[in-house]
């Protein structure tokens, strides 16, 4: 800036000393020389001043309040990190788990592994051909009807579960890798954004597994439910035996 202001000074000059007569010089001398130095003492010295006081407040930033020193030791640990574990953790994520040989076994394992809940639609038919179908009424006894029926219906929605679970974690998993991506490469004064962003993530995964507690506290809940339904049915059937039993030997005498 102060070189600037020079520039526009000297070309005033110049322009004067063109436009009038070199006699006119002597008139107007005086004034050229207190512009120029105007120029060059006052507003000089000002600039030279604003300067140094801006270098002094970039120099404070850089050493306290967004040390440099500490940022790039930062961004060198995810740099480390990121060359360490990412690609490892990545492999890990797409090891193979499957195991099922038979047709119609491989097609439902295949369904509720694929972590999309684009192929939960057709969850159902495969769950069907592989299980087996709901017997009609009648034909066994209501209580076992109702028992074989919740429990498919709670293993058929704990799969799908399992499958809008997998998907939410490949997503969030694309998530943590952009915030840590961001991390390596943001700027001094907005690693506050990122830790919100962090942070929103971490509550969203929270969520999701919280979820997930909760179905396998309610497939607990129907296993007992279970075994309930087990006593009452072989209470019922040990009094229906003594009652025979008691019936038999009345009917002896």
């Amino acid at each position: 800036m102060k070189a600037k202001a020079m520039s526009c000074g000297a070309s005033m000059v110049v322009i004067m000393l063109l436009l009038f007569p070199t006699g006119a010089y002597a008139q107007f001398g005086d004034i050229f020389s207190a512009i120029l130095s105007t120029i060059t003492g006052p507003i000089g010295g000002a600039l030279t001043d604003i300067n140094e006081i801006r270098s002094s407040i970039l120099k404070t930033e850089q050493q306290v309040l967004w040390p440099i020193s500490l940022i790039t030791q930062a961004q060198n640990y995810i740099s480390t990190i990121k060359a360490s574990y990412r690609a490892w953790m990545n492999q890990v994520y797409r090891l193979p788990v499957n195991s099922a040989n038979l047709q119609m076994p491989k097609s439902l394992e295949s369904a509720f592994l694929s972590g999309q809940t684009g192929q939960i639609g057709s969850f159902s038919q495969r769950y069907t051909s592989t299980y087996g179908v709901q017997p009609a009424t009648g034909a066994a006894p209501q209580l076992n009807l109702e028992m074989m029926d919740i429990e498919d219906a709670v293993a058929k929605d704990a799969t799908v579960q399992s499958m809008a679970a997998d998907q939410a974690t490949a997503t969030m998993l694309q998530t943590a890798q952009r915030i840590e991506d961001e991390a390596q490469t943001t700027a001094p004064g907005t690693a506050d954004m990122v830790a919100a962003e962090a942070r929103t993530a971490e509550l969203a995964s929270l969520a999701m597994q919280h979820k997930l507690l909760a179905y396998q506290l309610r497939e607990a809940a129907i296993e007992l439910g279970h075994r309930g339904s087990i006593l009452k049915q072989s209470t019922t059937n040990t009094q229906n035996l003594n009652q025979q039993i008691l019936n038999h030997l009345g009917g002896a005498q």
